[in-house]
């Protein structure tokens, strides 16, 4: 599958991605923890009717790590997105995105709604929370800090360990062990910066409604039962989105797309069945 990864040239910044399979355009975004390998699970079995692609987003080789803090931050994400597609010449497409990745379609869902065919955000808002978000900025602010004095191995440890993705690690101990030497693995300049420009600045989901009740395109929203961060902005995105569908998948965490495959992949494709058919959206 490496043998796949390309890497653009031109952009503000290059990015590397994977581009696989013929039909629509499906586009992957992913999370702080993960990179275009966490959603290899999708691509290998959806790429057989849609053109999937997944990419690694600024500050994550082999895609260009900025040096500069200024350079990163949500509004980069969506842009990087678009870009990818003006790159690939893909004029609208299915987007997917997980966390920070899921932060990042939801917004290109107002921002650029004419480049959008639907949109699914999973395990996204946390931090976006009526209560304890000043918690959550300081702690990212922190792992930024600890990630550059001790490295991304020890600094992440705890947190890949964090109570959202303990359900992964009960599961598949292997999966989550793959999972976490990605993990420890990514460039810790970049994971530093997005942290401090991309998790810790964005502005909170529940401060959104105005932009999110605009939002045309069909959307599936996925949530994992034992994901409490993400409980609230998912809740509120499914209230304010016109016509959103949720789908809550039981005794699972953050990591949906890793913990539960088969279960993801039948609820995603599901979903673009029906938006295929004039049914994306509820009633």
């Amino acid at each position: 599958m490496t043998t796949l990864i390309r890497r653009t040239i031109g952009l503000p910044v290059n990015l590397a991605y994977l581009d696989v399979g013929t039909g629509q355009p499906l586009i992957f975004v992913h999370e702080f923890a993960g990179d275009m390998m966490s959603w290899l699970p999708q691509v290998n079995a959806l790429s057989r009717r849609f053109r999937c692609i997944a990419y690694n987003a600024r500050g994550y080789k082999p895609s260009d790590v900025p040096a500069d803090a200024s350079a990163y931050g949500w509004e980069f994400a969506v842009s990087d997105l678009i870009a990818l597609m003006d790159f690939l010449k893909i004029a609208k497409a299915h987007i997917v995105g997980l966390s920070m990745g899921g932060y990042a379609v939801v917004s290109a869902g107002y921002l650029h709604p004419d480049r959008i065919l639907s949109i699914t955000p999973c395990s996204a808002g946390s931090g976006s929370v009526s209560q304890g978000r000043e918690e959550m900025i300081s702690s990212s602010l922190a792992l930024a800090e600890r990630i550059e004095r001790e490295g991304m191995r020890n600094a992440v440890a705890e947190y890949a360990k964090g109570d959202a993705r303990l359900p992964f690690f009960e599961k598949d101990p292997l999966g989550f062990d793959t999972f976490f030497q990605q993990f420890a693995s990514h460039d810790g300049l970049g994971s530093a910066l997005t942290l401090r420009g991309f998790q810790a600045r964005r502005p909170s989901l529940l401060d959104q409604g105005r932009a999110l009740s605009t939002i045309g395109a069909p959307v599936l929203l996925m949530l994992g039962d034992r994901d409490s961060g993400c409980v609230e902005p998912t809740l509120f995105m499914w209230r304010t989105i016109p016509g959103a569908s949720l789908a809550v998948l039981p005794n699972s965490g953050h990591c949906i797309n890793l913990e539960e495959p088969e279960v993801f992949n039948h609820l995603l494709l599901d979903f673009l069945d029906r938006v295929a058919a004039g049914a994306g959206q509820a009633n």
